[in-house]
């Protein structure tokens, strides 16, 4: 009979232990986790206390009244540099649209060259002084236009996709003006599977791509009063 409580009672025994092996990490789990809670709680506490401050010293209600302000905030811009990002904006854009519509299955090279074209003629004092007038010049009278894309019924499809991403791109690093102008001041191309009767009358200068570029001997003005928006104003 004592024998049999004894193996009872340490069978009782082993159970508890078991029971406890199994209680105890559960028991320091939750714990853990309460602490966790408790100290996301605090953060997330400071956090809205802080926002309610700011909000309070602000006097907005949302986000996005709170930006505008934290805008207002700065420094205000002087008029010639607001211009100048509105230009700049206006002559990548234009000069994207000239290397997608002319040059999107040309090589980065060949693009390139193309903005050159475009650049030299901003430069020229026998067209525009802007990028964008000087591509769509003539584009609003029949047959006058002086890229055929602006007149051709092109632009009827929008410019999308891996070309016209690669086109802004190529834009964006002609206007930076760190990269020297393979065309050597070249104001004319044509494709070279054609010889237009112009070609004759004008220098050749290089063949690029799937283009020839050319560029008259006339006597320039000084590229100072051309507006590609390079950089900003001083």
């Amino acid at each position: 009979m004592r024998k049999m409580q004894k193996i009872s009672g340490w069978m009782t025994a082993t159970l508890v232990i078991t029971a406890s092996a199994a209680v105890i990490p559960a028991i320091a789990s939750q714990a853990s986790t309460q602490r966790e809670n408790a100290k996301w709680a605090e953060a997330a506490a400071e956090f809205r206390a802080a926002e309610i401050e700011t909000l309070a010293f602000t006097q907005v209600e949302t986000p996005r009244l709170r930006d505008v302000a934290d805008i207002r905030s700065l420094s205000p811009l002087r008029r010639e540099h607001r211009q100048w990002a509105e230009n700049r904006a206006a002559e990548h854009q234009c000069l994207a649209e000239a290397v997608y519509y002319e040059a999107r299955s040309e090589s980065r090279s060949g693009q390139l060259a193309v903005a050159d074209v475009v650049k030299n003629r901003v430069k020229s004092k026998h067209y525009p002084n802007s990028i964008c007038a000087v591509v769509y010049e003539g584009a609003h009278r029949p047959f006058a236009c002086q890229f055929s894309f602006a007149c051709d019924g092109s632009m009827d499809h929008a410019p999308k996709g891996k070309a016209w991403q690669r086109s802004q791109d190529i834009a964006q690093l002609s206007l930076t003006g760190f990269v020297p102008d393979m065309t050597k001041n070249s104001t004319h191309y044509h494709t070279v599977q054609i010889e237009p009767n112009w070609s004759k009358t004008l220098e050749y200068k290089a063949t690029i791509g799937f283009h020839k570029f050319y560029r008259p001997s006339w006597r320039e003005r000084n590229s100072g009063t051309a507006t590609i928006a390079i950089a900003p104003p001083a």
